[in-house]
């Protein structure tokens, strides 16, 4: 389409945006702008810096306000010039933050549901701090709520910044259950694949892609981490671009990022892992990759066979450790005929080179446990055996997979991609060929049951290339290198990690936290979370179960409506604190929630949250939460995925609005209600975190007896500066000092860590074996547990994705038949409440037909009669959930599917702006359907099908 893009005056702008009717509610001050502005409207202009809470980039932020007749206004938000994590930038969603601190449609003081009314009425009335607790204590203790019979339910920014009361919280209470909105939807589903390989936890904290830096840059099933927008990996990739860098992305839809690449190849969704499949099998039989990487630092050299079952099982000595090939000194003759050296070493034959044991745990394969340097072979001769492999033909874990992937031909990867096999072999050649190269490690996975698989065989991928923790490559971040340097020199000390859930890092912090949920023994009453009670009952029934339900809300409805036993009692959940989240908009189906909420054995629902959603008209009592602009955080933080080491926090730029209280504060009064245990939390907070329980007991009454607002808050912070200055070997007033006229305290640079600390060239991987693992040790314990199908291989495979019951992705769909799918808008976070903010809902108002429109290719459109604004009905055809939209025609998307962007579609009349923008909700379309490992939603693994409705956008037809 050909946009007539208008002129907008100031004047236009406010009022197209709705934010001239918001304005005239605020001072006139509000309106003060960063340019421009009559300099004696102001008394006064302050910096502080603080970190966006609109996505988890967790950019690093410049704060200006103003001063006007004795009230400060923030008047400006840009990226902080200092940081070297966004590099002064800031997206469209950062910059407007600020309207979400004057949004008039806040939650402003506790509210009550009005006696006689029922949950999904939004009927409260204002109440006082003192009467909601009075309201929460009393409910609590007459309907004799259990402890395991609560639930916490954290959004993304609870589960970020306040893990570290989160967590204290629960096992002081003995809460085992916490359902976490990141972990189903992204964190667990697509990053443990990602994990298996690496050894991180989550992707998005842990591993910044070098863009800058890359000579090849290949994006699949991915545009949210560039284009939707992630700023600090927007800026680098930028950069790369502007160095020269190639950029392939391969997507159903011509996306933000796909706009920005050089070639953009359409796929059939539901089909990337056969493409990644594909490109892996050529470059295993064409040999592209660093074969001495694979040697030293993976463990593809470990010597593998098959058991009677035809499963692959690794070769190890008594004591558990791998066993390798010595490849006969091969690799030392290459490397001293490179050196031009004419002192040749010793080589003999492969068949009478030794097999050679290794520690079970290290970085570097070139030495055995007897302390001998060699050099690992990476293929070995047929009728090879050991003494400890029982007789069994050993081979490589290189060759086994090598042999695993030999039908996944581009030829075959092509039937079911709709690419063609010459695209695929030389987008595999290019990427294996080029160096440095990168293959982003994604953004959400939550779409298919193949995801983890996916992203698996993306980071297979990286490694096979050398690119992991090297300049051009993936780069962890330089707080996650600082915890996995501790961990090892605590590994090699034999000393154990304290403070392990602030210290630990990638799967040595999810098995920390998997083991607290997991084990009844954990808790006196014996409950596990509920998530893991399903699971055993669902087992033992012979039914479809989850093996790692990590903080997912499997078995929660079953658990709520008592269909849940747990040695032969009925486990009923029948309490939720709610912080954060929104469940009723972010969880599938959006009906899922709300007869959980409103189920009669829900006894109380408690929610804290800054803006109302779809998921407020279902609580009992709501809690106002300060804006991220309002607060000073209860700790320092590192400075999230930066490459660089660096250490943030937030300044508060204004005080509070409305009388809000911080997530800190609220579970420490949440504890004197369900158990008393202030005590305990305060202990467990000084066991797990490190920040210790008698100081900030102390600095708590002081601050109690000075009448500081969320006074727990602020004790935490005071001892958490003091305890991080004495490790920077300054005071604490210095660094409160250099943080307030930086925010940023730089401590140590990625190309200084990479020397030292380089994940696994200078430090072993936070794997099981710390290698980068192409034999996955996580899914080689699972086995034990029973678990069956590709899902759970140990090696690369395909896995089944059935959109269909009775076809596959190479047969054609019918003439009304689309795949679905979707994805983020720019302007708006996860489909959150920023997109009540006035300035994003102008964007959005002005791109309406592209936002809320369902994206169709127009050779469908035509065969269906549909043009621009056309009223539709989607059917999904696995569950029959139906919603009505206006069709969008355009070539930007693939001819088998459709495109709908998630933000829209809230039905909370009380956000004011995003409810009258309209749009279609994604999640009442999508059915609640889970992946077998941990219960990732399969959120695509269907098809819709469309039909034409008689009345037309804005009319009748």
């Amino acid at each position: 389409m050909a946009w007539d893009f208008p002129r907008l005056s100031r004047r236009e702008f406010l009022k197209t945006s709705g934010y001239g009717g918001v304005a005239a509610t605020l001072s006139p001050s509000v309106l003060l702008t960063g340019c421009g502005a009559d300099k004696d409207a102001f008394e006064s202009e302050d910096i502080s810096y603080t970190i966006c809470n609109f996505c988890s980039s967790l950019c690093n932020v410049r704060v200006t306000s103003r001063t006007s007749n004795g009230v400060k206004r923030i008047v400006k938000l840009d990226g902080n010039p200092n940081s070297t994590l966004n590099r002064g930038k800031l997206c469209a969603r950062g910059q407007a933050g600020l309207l979400q601190t004057y949004d008039g449609d806040r939650i402003k003081t506790p509210l009550i549901r009005v006696e006689g009314s029922k949950r999904g009425e939004y009927a409260f009335r204002s109440a006082s701090w003192e009467e909601a607790w009075d309201y929460i204590a009393r409910k609590t203790k007459r309907a004799a709520i259990q402890p395991w019979e609560w639930t916490m339910v954290g959004g993304w920014t609870s589960c970020v910044f306040y893990m570290n009361w989160s967590v204290p919280f629960a096992l002081a209470n003995e809460v085992p259950n916490i359902v976490a909105s990141p972990m189903q939807h992204c964190v667990t589903t697509g990053h443990l694949g990602t994990d298996a390989v690496t050894g991180n936890f989550n992707i998005h904290d842990e591993i910044l892609p070098d863009f800058d830096n890359a000579k090849y840059i290949l994006l699949i099933g991915n545009n949210a981490s560039v284009g939707a927008v992630s700023t600090c990996r927007m800026v680098r990739f930028a950069q790369g671009k502007k160095n020269g860098a190639k950029v392939v992305v391969v997507d159903p839809r011509l996306s933000e990022t796909a706009a920005k690449a050089d070639e953009w190849i359409t796929i059939r969704p539901g089909t990337d892992l056969d493409l990644c499949l594909a490109m892996f099998h050529v470059m295993l039989e064409e040999g592209l990759y660093d074969a001495n990487y694979l040697r030293r630092h993976t463990n593809m050299p470990f010597l593998v066979y098959r058991d009677q079952r035809g499963e692959w099982q690794l070769a190890k000595d008594e004591q558990g450790r791998p066993l390798v090939k010595d490849d006969g000194g091969k690799q030392k003759l290459q490397e001293v005929l490179e050196r031009g050296d004419h002192d040749l070493p010793p080589v003999i034959n492969l068949t009478d080179a030794p097999i050679r044991v290794l520690p079970a745990y290290t970085n570097d394969n070139r030495q055995d446990i007897d302390g001998y340097s060699f050099c690992p072979a990476l293929e070995v001769p047929v009728g090879t055996q050991s003494p400890q492999s029982g007789g069994h033909q050993l081979v490589t874990v290189f060759q086994a997979q090598r042999e695993a992937v030999k039908d996944y031909t581009p030829e075959w990867a092509a039937k079911t991609t709709g690419i063609a096999a010459e695209t695929i072999r030389r987008i595999a050649r290019e990427f294996g060929t080029t160096r440095p190269a990168i293959i982003d490690p994604g953004w959400h996975g939550a779409r298919y049951a193949n995801v983890m698989m996916l992203r698996r065989v993306q980071a297979m991928m990286q490694a096979l290339n050398g690119g992991i923790d090297r300049e051009g490559g993936w780069i962890m971040s330089g707080e996650f290198h600082h915890k996995a340097t501790r961990q090892w020199q605590a590994k090699q000390s034999g000393e154990g990690m304290q403070h392990q859930l602030s210290n630990l890092a990638g799967m040595d912090f999810a098995n920390l936290v998997i083991g607290a949920l997991s084990r009844g023994e954990n808790f006196s009453h014996g409950h596990p979370g509920f998530t893991w009670a399903y699971s055993q009952q669902q087992k033992a029934a012979g039914k479809p179960w989850v093996a790692l339900p990590v903080m997912a809300d499997e078995g929660l409805k079953e658990s709520v409506e008592g269909k849940l036993q747990w040695r032969g009692e009925p486990y009923k959940t029948r309490a939720l604190f709610i912080n954060a989240a929104n469940p009723v908009r972010h969880y599938y189906p959006d009906t899922y929630w709300k007869e959980v909420l409103q189920h009669e054995n829900m006894e109380l629902v408690v929610l804290l949250d800054v803006l109302p959603s779809d998921t407020t008209p279902y609580a009992d009592v709501i809690l106002p939460n300060s804006t991220y602009l309002e607060r000073n955080e209860p700790t320092l933080y590192g400075n999230g995925v930066n490459q660089d080491l660096a250490v943030t926090t937030r300044y508060a730029a204004i005080d509070a609005l409305y009388d809000s209280w911080e997530s800190p504060d609220v579970l420490l009064k949440m504890t004197e209600i369900i158990s008393g245990n202030q005590a305990g939390f305060l202990k467990y907070m000084e066991a797990l975190t490190g920040l210790p329980a008698e100081p900030v007991k102390a600095a708590l009454a002081k601050k109690q007896q000075e009448g500081t607002k969320n006074p727990f808050s602020a004790a935490c912070r005071e001892v958490a500066f003091a305890q991080k200055s004495k490790e920077l070997g300054i005071t604490s007033d210095e660094l409160d000092k250099s943080l307030r006229e930086r925010g940023v305290y730089h401590e140590e640079t990625w190309r200084e860590i990479l020397k030292h600390a380089a994940i696994p060239e200078q430090i072993p991987a936070v794997t099981a074996s710390g290698r980068i693992e192409f034999y996955s040790s996580l899914f080689d314990s699972l086995r034990d547990t029973g678990v069956e199908g590709p899902a759970f291989s140990v090696l690369a495979t395909a896995v089944p994705v059935s959109c269909r019951d009775h076809a596959g992705a190479d047969v054609p769909l019918d003439d009304d038949e689309f795949y679905f799918t979707y994805g983020k808008t720019p302007t708006v976070s996860y489909g959150s409440t920023n997109s009540n903010n006035p300035i994003l809902n102008a964007i959005n108002t002005f791109k309406a037909e592209i936002y809320r429109g369902v994206w169709i290719h127009p050779e469908r459109a035509q065969r269906l009669g549909l043009e621009n604004g056309d009223r539709i009905r989607l059917t999904n055809s696995r569950s029959g959930q139906f919603q009505d939209g206006e069709v969008y025609v355009t070539r930007k998307v693939h001819r088998d599917a459709l495109f709908l962007h998630s933000s829209f579609g809230v039905e909370n009349s009380q956000l004011t702006r995003s409810y009258a923008y309209g749009g279609v909700a994604t999640n009442k379309l999508i059915p609640h359907w889970v992946e077998p490992v941990v219960a990732g939603f399969r959120s695509q693994e269907f098809t819709i099908r469309i039909r034409k409705l008689e009345e037309r956008a804005g009319g009748a037809a």
